[in-house]
């Protein structure tokens, strides 16, 4: 199988094409004959059913019924059990705290005036509406950081971003990577990123109910108003695509990899502060790092997969956390590509190395990942609108491809399998379920009609 460079949001890109497995529960769907695997794929405990979730970012995926994303999910033979939020630290925290402290961090960030009170009220809506609802959260911090957390660095040239246009950190071999991804100078348990994930476990621990103060860091509570609560912290995402540099002197063992084992071990360490075991005031578990399974050997920025896992997984060669961590990975290229020429899964070669490693829960993740509509420019309007090319085509190899993943997935030690979004904007990456949204009377939007085949076929998918 040819390996292309693949990429995803803020511009980057992706492509290809590949074979899956035919999966169970896929009748009066399109479906392709695809060659299995030449190895079997190990079987799962059977105790370890395989989790049903759903990544909901951005105003078209709100979890609410505004666009019928909360029925629909709710709905249907098989509802999804975990749902999956974004929040975003730049926006938050665009001001360094004064002073530079954990408490001053926290109070900035539980200011009822400040930059992150509305977009916090509304998350925790969110969040309490799924608690209420039965569904398990995971909450995934976005890849990007405020400016002042990397000041070795001093400002960076806007011109050079390839969010307006530049050709990215070519300068310093790094591809076309965007510049709010450079990451934090500083990487122990006592700087702003250990803050930032500290404030999030308290805020969104479960605590029983709604406490008395506006959020963590005021008369020294934990939880927020709406008493909302995660399951489990993401604090890094596909930081092998997007996150530079992935190699400098500055970082440790001078890799990509050497940091993220850092902030690994840092939000363990952070984390376990606010997790009392079964006993309330009961803090996220964490799901890490998130790896991107889209990159590859012959890629022009990024590490692969591969060697990312590996590296990291070397990095922590004996660790033990201080409370649960699961690994996490995603798997675009596994649904649109298949197996690898060797035959096996890039989840099922993951899962290998947790193995050889000795990681203390050799399975993975999946928090991310689905079908990725190739997609082109149309019209002479500025902007000109991304639609998908040959909709018949990708729409039935959308079904197909997912249902075959899932059902192999289903064989593995795979605790969670997350399809991104269930609605798309008109943007360069798409790869929803129902399809992209279109444009209504004064600004609104409404879902699309009819929805791809993949809405009604995902409705059918688990145990």
């Amino acid at each position: 199988m040819t390996s292309h460079p693949l990429t995803r949001r803020e511009l980057l890109v992706r492509a290809g094409a590949g074979a899956a497995l035919l999966g169970a529960g896929t009748a009066g769907y399109a479906r392709a004959a695809a060659p299995a695997p030449a190895t079997p794929p190990t079987a799962a405990p059977a105790a370890a059913r395989m989790l049903k979730g759903i990544s909901l970012i951005g105003d078209v995926n709100a979890y609410g019924d505004g666009l019928g994303v909360r029925p629909y999910l709710l709905g249907g033979a098989r509802p999804v059990d975990v749902v999956g939020l974004w929040v975003g630290w730049a926006p938050l925290q665009p001001t360094a705290p004064q002073p530079f402290t954990l408490l001053q961090s926290f109070l900035d960030l539980s200011d009822p005036a400040g930059p992150a009170a509305a977009a916090l009220t509304a998350l925790d809506a969110q969040i309490a509406q799924a608690n209420a609802d039965g569904r398990k959260v995971v909450l995934t911090v976005y890849q990007a950081f405020p400016d002042w957390t990397h000041p070795s660095v001093g400002p960076l040239d806007p011109r050079a971003d390839p969010g307006r246009g530049g050709r990215g950190r070519l300068d310093l071999g790094q591809g076309r990577l965007l510049n709010n991804a450079r990451i934090v100078d500083d990487l122990t348990p006592d700087g702003p990123w250990a803050w930032f994930v500290a404030y999030l476990c308290a805020r969104y621990a479960r605590t029983g109910g709604p406490p008395p103060a506006a959020g963590p860091g005021r008369g020294g509570s934990v939880g927020n108003p709406s008493g909302a609560y995660v399951d489990w912290l993401a604090p890094l995402n596909e930081p092998n695509l997007t996150w530079w540099p992935q190699r400098a002197a500055a970082l440790p063992d001078g890799t990509i990899e050497g940091a993220v084992a850092t902030l690994m071990r840092t939000a363990a360490t952070v984390a376990a502060r606010y997790r009392n075991g079964d006993a309330m005031p009961q803090g996220p578990a964490l799901l890490m790092p998130g790896t991107a399974d889209v990159v590859h050997p012959g890629a022009d920025h990024g590490t692969p997969w591969h060697e990312f896992t590996d590296g990291v997984l070397a990095a922590l060669a004996g660790w033990q956390p201080e409370t649960p961590v699961g690994w996490a990975h995603h798997n675009y290229a596994d649904v649109k590509h298949g197996v690898q020429a060797s035959g096996r899964w890039r989840a099922e070669d993951a899962i290998e190395l947790l193995t050889r490693h000795g990681w203390p829960d050799p399975a993975v993740w999946l928090t991310e990942g689905g079908y990725e509509f190739a997609v082109r420019r149309v019209g002479s309007g500025i902007p000109q609108p991304y639609v998908v090319a040959d909709p018949p085509t990708a729409t039935a190899e959308q079904v197909r491809l997912i249902a075959g993943n899932w059902a192999a997935m289903a064989q593995l030690p795979v605790r969670l399998w997350t399809q991104y979004l269930v609605n798309d904007r008109d943007v360069r990456f798409q790869s929803s379920l129902r399809g992209p949204v279109a444009a209504a009377a004064a600004g609104a939007v409404v879902p699309r009609d009819p929805p791809y085949p993949a809405y009604a076929l995902w409705q059918e998918l688990g145990a």
